[in-house]
């Protein structure tokens, strides 16, 4: 005779343990640990790419600045005032520079201009120059709306 426990089944079967082992933990941890490294790596290369934007953006705020300032000058004294400068945007320091060519004459041959090379230099390791030619003409010295005395 066999003896049964309280469920009615056979004392002699062992019934599986509810439960997970340790196996099953190990592959899960093993598992999360391999995302959350790529999750990771994913995050730091968005960082660094972030980081190459914002360096650009301050690079081509400082070039838009200069060239403004170019603009705003008396054509006559373009050559006294652009000069070489830096200045810190954000953490990082730009160094722009001008060179002035001398007057040249248009191809229609009716008006002067000066040619105005802008370099702009990054203080920032892995960024490049970036480089603007600006032509500036020469006003007209006559106006038919001034009606002076």
């Amino acid at each position: 005779m066999t003896s049964s426990n309280r469920n009615g089944l056979p004392a002699r079967i062992v019934r599986a343990r509810a439960g997970i082992s340790l196996i099953e933990i190990v592959v899960a941890c093993t598992l999360l640990a391999m995302a959350l490294t790529a999750l990771t790596g994913i995050a730091a290369r968005m960082a660094a790419r972030t980081r190459g934007v914002a360096y650009a953006e301050q690079k081509q705020a400082t070039v838009y600045q200069e060239v403004n300032r170019a603009e705003s000058m008396l054509y006559d004294s373009l050559t006294t005032y652009l000069v070489s400068d830096s200045v810190k945007s954000g953490a990082n320091w730009y160094v722009w520079s001008y060179v002035v060519d001398p007057d040249s004459t248009s191809a229609t041959g009716t008006s002067k201009y000066k040619k105005i090379t802008l370099t702009v230099t990054p203080r920032i390791i892995g960024q490049t120059p970036q480089v603007v030619t600006i032509r500036r003409a020469k006003p007209p010295t006559y106006n038919a709306f001034n009606t002076g005395p």
